[in-house]
């Protein structure tokens, strides 16, 4: 019985070591997100502004399946006496103050079609939304980002 244990911690040794080893070659959210505005610069395109705040969004996203509770879905925004114009701010009315927007079902084209796509806001300022999104999926670690309302979608690699 003993050897059958000791072979048992050494698989789990392997295995922690194998995920230890992927994820500290992951680079970290904020680099992703430094790396994506980069390239978006370089195409003339508007990056992200408030980078501590997307990578945040990104690991809450990957560590808990969900958005943060800061976001509500328009949907949601709406019931609660948002007009849905984006000339309006969600933080003039007291149900929606400090709220994003996000959890709204979307589909493009350019993605794919096998699995379910979810959008974000992204560089909320005082309650208005942005042109920019972040695009992702709960059923993957795929992710992208937009700064132009969907014109233009950059996909992110996984990060930590």
């Amino acid at each position: 019985m003993k050897p059958l244990s000791v072979v048992k911690m050494a698989v789990l040794s392997v295995s922690l070591f194998n995920v230890l080893q992927a994820t500290a070659a992951m680079p970290t959210c904020e680099e992703e997100i430094k790396e994506a505005n980069a390239f978006l610069s370089s195409q003339g395109m508007v990056p992200v502004n408030n980078v501590t705040d997307l990578a945040t969004t990104l690991r809450h996203i990957k560590n808990f399946g969900r958005l943060p509770d800061r976001y509500i879905t328009s949907e949601e925004a709406k019931r609660l006496g948002w007009s849905g114009s984006e000339s309006e701010s969600l933080w003039g009315l007291k149900p929606t103050n400090q709220k994003w927007i996000g959890g709204d079902k979307y589909s493009h084209r350019a993605l794919p079609v096998s699995q379910p796509w979810l959008s974000a806001d992204v560089d909320v300022v005082k309650g208005y939304r942005s042109p920019k999104r972040l695009i992702y999926s709960l059923s993957g670690q795929q992710r992208f980002i937009t700064t132009d309302k969907y014109q233009h979608i950059v996909e992110l690699d996984p990060c930590q």
